[in-house]
């Protein structure tokens, strides 16, 4: 592969026979993640050199690029012959790997780069770059479930309303003044203007009508209470969490945040939960701006959520 301005390939010269190889690995990683450090980096190119003994690695990648030029190189990779495609960086980075790879028989290997790490946590990947290379060379292949929205699919979540906006604010602010300070202004900002999205859901064959300043919708069951916050046990129960906010007030938003942080969301009244295979979002507004794993792209409505069950194949600790 040519190496343009913003991308640095290191190639393994080592030709490896044919009856040694079990998987044969390409691996990019992202700089623009989040704490993608140098010296994370470094150890997956030295963990690689360690662990790869037995595989082809046909290259590693380094580049510094949006999610479109990303997907030009995973889709090289594809068409290159890759058993198994590595993604470092966050969780967006890994989700625009995924995009590629649902409904194939190529793995997708983790290396989390990122802040969250959401996806790698809940699958029991490691942290540690060079246990997370490990997992790569040498752990099981797993299916798991993917979301799905109008074509876009999602393997940690999506959501309409006050996170979007929110996040649209944050992504202005950033280059100024870092991520977690961009976050705070744009909660602040969100909470000022208050966005409500007047909507038509059909859930589960029922029809409903809402005033909601928040929908979300998670890729299987999301744990909202301590110590498993936040947390997945499964990804492949075949289903999707919704969670609706019906209350349009502020109030009742800031007591939302107040139970999640607590533990209690469920005990929520103006919290509307439940598990569904498939929902369609309705809307007056011909697009919608909605966040799918962190990013915000515009999406025309009606918005059609289904999950995809066990279409995607992820390397995992062995067991």
């Amino acid at each position: 592969m040519r190496a343009k301005s913003n991308i640095s390939v290191i190639e393994w010269d080592t030709p490896l026979t044919e009856s040694k190889r079990r998987r044969r690995i390409y691996c990019v990683i992202n700089c623009l993640a989040g704490s993608a450090a140098d010296i994370q980096r470094e150890a997956a190119h030295q963990a690689f050199a360690d662990y790869g003994h037995g595989y082809e690695i046909e290259s590693i990648v380094e580049i510094c690029a949006r999610p479109r030029f990303l997907t030009q190189i995973v889709r090289h990779a594809i068409a290159s012959g890759a058993d198994v495609i590595a993604a470092g960086g966050g969780d967006g980075t890994i989700s625009t790997v995924a995009n590629q790879l649902v409904g194939t028989n190529i793995a997708l290997g983790v290396l989390p780069f990122g802040t969250l790490n959401h996806f790698a946590k809940d699958l029991g990947i490691p942290l540690d770059p060079r246990e997370a290379v490990e997992v790569i060379c040498h752990g099981a292949i797993k299916w798991v479930d993917v979301g799905e929205v109008n074509g876009r699919y999602f393997i940690n979540n999506s959501s309409l309303g006050v996170y979007p906006a929110a996040v649209r604010v944050r992504e202005r602010w950033r280059p100024l003044v870092g991520k977690w300070p961009a976050l705070a202004i744009g909660a602040l900002t969100v909470l000022r203007r208050f966005p409500v999205l007047k909507l038509g859901l059909d859930v589960n064959g029922e029809r409903l009508r809402r005033r909601a300043p928040l929908l979300f919708v998670g890729n299987n069951d999301y744990s909202v209470e301590w110590p498993d916050l936040g947390e997945r046990e499964r990804l492949d129960e075949g289903c999707l969490s919704v969670w609706l906010m019906r209350e349009a007030r502020r109030l009742a938003l800031l007591r939302s945040a107040f139970s999640l942080l607590l533990g209690r969301l469920h005990l929520a009244q103006e919290i509307e939960a439940s598990r569904v295979e498939s929902l369609t979002v309705n809307s007056r507004r011909r697009r919608l701006r909605v966040a799918v794993d962190g990013e915000v792209i515009p999406l025309r409505a009606p918005l059609h959520y289904r999950i995809r069950p066990q279409s995607l194949s992820v390397c995992v600790p062995a067991m």
